[in-house]
């Protein structure tokens, strides 16, 4: 368990760069925490000079890796009200959604749907089922959301599978997933969710939202190095998924290698095949107990107070305008501004005043976007850091 006070705010300290920089680029790639490099460091140094294999410290006590890994699965599964059995890792999301693409047998008239330009993975997956015949539908945004309801107005009584993005990532919309996983539920679809922009800084409830299916990454906000992903593969799902491969990993016995015949697990550690990126699991492992430790509805009360105040400050910028404006429980800790072109503002200007942004190129009329996300590592000062910078370089 990381060393932290139970408040946010002192977690801060937990975070060089953050000290020195107001860091805004989590929806690309988050900071490493103390307690994540120095946990991942020691297994290295101890896999470097020691040789074997490694002893991992986890909530004060020495384990070995399998016992590691389980309080990983442990931890990710309180950090989305779930429960262990279900989650399973893999080397990305990406990764692991072919599971519920690749996985499942959909039958002629079949559909699935989608958003058009949601992020690229999943819509990349289902396409490639088109090949088969499965029907993907998507739906495209109006403004940069696509909403719960319009994805269930394309749904019929062919539809398998809703696929959504609980958060985008070019805009930040947040859709409605309890209203969707309701009715999915009522409806017997399965809901399938990336949630890579959500998990780590919102409050995903599984259950409470009726989620059969989700993902997620360990580099953004978990906080973790890259190599690493995870999921929640609903006892539902599991029943459903055609095992395409097995190993050693996915028996009910992980060390009976004198076994003659593989004994399937129960749990979602079926699809485990071969043996992880062990520093990755640990790192995640980590990163959710300490957001299990804060509570995740307060860390997501924390980020979207930030983000509403971010808000606030772009509404009463010169020469700064919200790329989308979204209903209040569609926003998310991702907001989306264009920087018009009477500001003068750089990439210089922005990293002088050691404030991390990427901007975007300027489009036809010269305005530049800019994505920001906030995590739990930053705070007020930031934002009023970041708008010194635009004030600074208005024209």
């Amino acid at each position: 368990m990381a060393n932290c006070s139970k408040t946010i705010a002192s977690c801060r300290g937990q975070f060089p760069v953050a000290l020195e920089w107001a860091y805004f680029d989590t929806a690309s790639t988050g900071l490493i925490p103390d307690f994540v490099y120095d946990g991942v460091r020691r297994y290295i140094d101890a896999r470097y000079l020691c040789g074997g294999d490694s002893v991992w410290q986890y909530g004060g006590e020495s384990v070995c890796t399998l016992e590691m890994m389980r309080r990983s699965k442990q931890a990710l599964a309180d950090m989305i009200h779930g429960s262990a059995e279900d989650i399973a890792f893999g080397q990305s999301s990406t990764q692991l959604f072919t599971l519920i693409t690749e996985g499942i047998d959909y039958a002629p008239g079949d559909n699935v749907v989608t958003v058009r330009d949601g992020w690229a993975g999943g819509r990349y997956a289902w396409q490639k089922r088109q090949a088969d015949g499965l029907e993907v539908r998507f739906v495209e945004s109006r403004d940069g959301a696509a909403t719960s309801q319009m994805l269930i107005d394309a749904c019929d009584g062919h539809t398998r599978v809703v696929s959504v993005n609980l958060v985008e990532s070019d805009t930040g919309y947040r859709i409605d997933i309890d209203a969707l996983g309701e009715w999915c539920r009522e409806h017997d679809v399965l809901l399938a969710v990336d949630a890579v922009q959500a998990l780590g800084v919102l409050n995903v409830d599984v259950t409470r939202s009726n989620i059969d299916f989700l993902v997620g990454n360990d580099y953004k906000w978990m906080m973790n190095f890259c190599g690493t992903g995870y999921a929640y593969v609903s006892p539902k799902v599991r029943s459903m998924v055609r095992h395409w491969g097995a190993g050693w990993m996915s028996d009910t016995d992980r060390f009976d290698t004198k076994k003659e015949h593989i004994e399937l697990r129960k749990d979602a550690g079926r699809f485990e095949i071969g043996h992880q990126t062990i520093s990755g699991i640990y790192g995640l492992g980590l990163a959710a107990s300490q957001a299990v430790e804060l509570g995740p509805e307060n860390i997501e009360a924390y980020v979207l107070e930030l983000a509403a105040y971010f808000r606030q400050r772009s509404a009463k910028a010169r020469g700064v305008e919200l790329r989308y404006e979204f209903p209040e429980e569609n926003c998310s800790q991702i907001s989306v501004i264009r920087l018009l072109p009477e500001l003068s503002v750089t990439d210089a200007d922005f990293n002088e005043a050691k404030v991390r942004v990427s901007m975007g190129v300027p489009d036809t009329e010269g305005r530049r976007e800019i994505r920001v996300g906030l995590h739990y590592y930053n705070n007020r000062e930031d934002i009023d850091r970041f708008f010194s910078v635009i004030e600074k370089n208005t024209k």
